[in-house]
């Protein structure tokens, strides 16, 4: 077809698609060998889902960029139990291109035994940060003494559910390190984890990382920033990487990528009711299967082959908007994408933030944040 293999640019904003690697091991999807149908070295696993002798298998290429979480998480929820140390050691099995803190987000059960979790009370919130750098200070010591060839990729995971509690990292971390010696300890970079609906809020706390680490030289990594509007605020903001799940909602709910406009969603896609009789797009995907063919044998294989349709449209907007002057990014955005009245504030803060300074932009913006409501039901 003279479309294999197709190579994406190296991008200064990229996004890293949250992937199963027993969907790339069983079923040979993929979108990192030189077989694939395109070529895009990044991914992130589930910490607790892979194993050393999976990656094996992956066939990963020399530049793969591999992440996973911390595990953190999943020890509050009680389903690993996993130390700081263990954590670290696992990471470093998997060789992670960035080896992350172990973290515990500041939050609690709603219920006895559910599965939804609410943020804790500001003083609560803040010893589990203190906890937090505590910790990542040990692994740091730890990493320095016995395994000093991953130091450089270890990064501390900076849990910033508000402004006030973003900043708090900065003081703990000022307090007991000095800003000025970060990079000692966590030469590998730092991790932004801000949960909720609140665009403000990560465009308070990516322009907030831009200007404290990405001027400086620094990588960043936003974890689990889930929509496309976040996706473009992370680029608006020079992040290095951000992962979201979005593309792997293929598998989970047929959730497919409209080709002619990929904010949208196919509707009608069912199991039931698949309404194509032949090709809808030209995607490096869609012109390698035959969904109606997969469709007969295997409905499952569907879902779990149109991740990387979603992946390549996903890749395609990232390309587009990491290619443009950040000062036309707000009027270019606005003009040629679907964008609530929540994205335009986010945008304009980016802007004025520019032009007014970091302080005078939230001051001017702080209005318009939203009180924390959301309950967080998953890592990604």
């Amino acid at each position: 077809m003279g479309m294999e293999n197709i190579k994406i640019p190296k991008l200064k904003s990229r996004y890293i698609p949250v992937y199963s690697a027993n969907f790339a091991i069983g079923n040979n999807l993929s979108w990192w060998k030189n077989t694939d149908e395109y070529h895009y070295p990044n991914v992130l696993f589930n910490l607790m889902t892979i194993t050393k002798d999976d990656i094996k298998k992956l066939e990963f290429p020399e530049d793969m960029f591999l992440l996973t979480d911390s595990g953190g998480f999943q020890v509050i929820r009680g389903e690993c139990d996993l130390n700081w140390q263990t954590s670290l050691l696992k990471q470093i099995e998997l060789n992670a291109s960035k080896i992350f803190s172990f973290d515990k987000p500041p939050v609690r059960r709603l219920n006895e035994g559910s599965n939804q979790f609410i943020s804790l009370t500001n003083i609560e919130a803040i010893k589990i940060l203190e906890d937090n750098v505590d910790v990542a200070l040990k692994q740091s010591k730890w990493l320095k003494e016995n395994n000093p060839q991953y130091l450089n990729r270890f990064c501390y995971i900076a849990q910033c559910p508000s402004i006030s509690l973003m900043l708090e990292n900065f003081k703990i971390l000022n307090k007991k390190i000095g800003m000025e010696n970060y990079s000692k300890y966590f030469p590998g970079g730092i991790v932004l984890s801000c949960k909720g609906n609140d665009l403000l809020l990560y465009a308070i706390c990516a322009y907030k990382f831009k200007k404290e680490f990405i001027e400086k030289g620094m990588y960043v990594h936003s974890l689990g920033i889930g929509s496309f509007q976040r996706m473009a605020i992370m680029i608006r903001n020079e992040i290095t990487t951000f992962d979201s799940s979005n593309a792997l909602r293929g598998a989970i709910n047929w959730d497919v990528y409209n080709p002619i406009n990929p904010q949208k969603r196919l509707s009608q896609i069912s199991k039931n009711s698949y309404p194509f009789e032949k090709k809808f797009c030209l995607c490096p995907t869609c012109l390698k299967y035959n969904y109606n063919d997969i469709l007969k044998n295997d409905d499952t294989l569907f879902g779990r082959t149109i991740i990387k349709h979603n992946l390549w449209h996903q890749i395609q907007m990232n390309i587009l908007l990491d290619s443009l002057n950040k000062k036309y990014f707000t009027d270019f955005y606005k003009s040629n994408f679907i964008t609530s009245k929540d994205m335009e504030i986010a945008l304009d803060f980016c802007d004025d933030a520019d032009k007014l300074g970091f302080e005078m932009a939230v001051e001017k913006y702080k209005f318009y944040l939203k009180k924390e409501l959301s309950k967080q039901k998953s890592l990604f």
